[in-house]
């Protein structure tokens, strides 16, 4: 079965043992009001199936970290909903499809390590990590976060100063979607250093600006996010284990 046909059976399996229709984002729009806005998974999962067809690395990398972007938005609302559930057996229900979308999760990242495997054999496949998804997710929060602020954004380039770090994830996606261990590792390397150093740019920032506490508190998030980024274990995880990779294969 195909990753998009799973996903519509996950939700039709959940609004059939939950007697309700399932969980929606809303997006605010100033004076307008809110609206319902589709999760975003349906066509992120079709461009992995497609990616997958095709036997391509790259598109399939690619894809993977749209899915982990959007998959990550949709479950924090989903769990959020569930803890206000008063009713067990619907609780259970809501458990049942987040585990579903955290098996989508663990599926795709094995069906790419396979394809990597196949592409080139005798290689030693490591599994991506989501990074550039989750930067990408941090720097969009960030621009909403900012939004009232356009004046100070733009007169502190607020949001460009992670410029450097995304490139770095992008850059990084494709490498691990070729097995090109060394680019991959010296990619993960850079982005650890340019977090650090949009980290300590927004610093700058922060002892500069004293105009508005609101903007500060927005700016302050951000950095603390990147800054974040800059130590987090997964990336140093991932770094040795590319290492690891690139000795084994050139042992062999």
């Amino acid at each position: 079965m195909s990753y998009a046909a799973r996903w519509e059976k996950l939700k039709k399996d959940f609004e059939t043992s939950a007697g309700k229709p399932r969980p929606q984002l809303t997006v605010k729009v100033g004076f307008l009001g809110s609206f319902q806005k589709a999760s975003g998974i349906t066509p992120v999962l079709k461009e992995v199936d497609t990616a997958l067809d095709k036997k391509q690395r790259a598109p399939l990398a690619l894809a993977i970290n749209k899915f982990m972007k959007v998959r990550e938005d949709y479950t924090n609302l989903v769990s959020k909903e569930s803890f206000k559930m008063d009713d067990l057996e619907v609780q259970k229900v809501y458990s049942t499809f987040l585990q579903g979308i955290a098996k989508i999760t663990v599926d795709v990242q094995e069906d790419l390590k396979k394809l990597q495997e196949t592409k080139v054999p005798g290689k030693v496949a490591v599994a991506l990590l989501e990074i550039e998804g989750d930067v990408t997710a941090t720097i969009a929060k960030a621009k909403k976060d900012l939004a009232k602020f356009a004046a100070l954004e733009k007169k502190h380039s607020v949001i460009a100063k992670a410029d450097a770090a995304l490139k770095d994830t992008q850059k990084y996606t494709k490498a691990s979607a070729r097995t090109e261990y060394k680019d991959a590792r010296e990619a993960l390397a850079s982005f650890k250093k340019n977090a650090k150093k949009c980290s300590d740019d927004l610093d700058k920032i922060l002892s500069a600006e004293k105009s508005s506490a609101d903007f500060t508190k927005a700016v302050t998030s951000f950095r603390d996010a990147m800054k974040a980024f800059s130590v987090v274990t997964r990336v140093d995880q991932q770094i040795q284990k590319l290492a690891d990779a690139e000795k084994a294969s050139t042992v062999g």
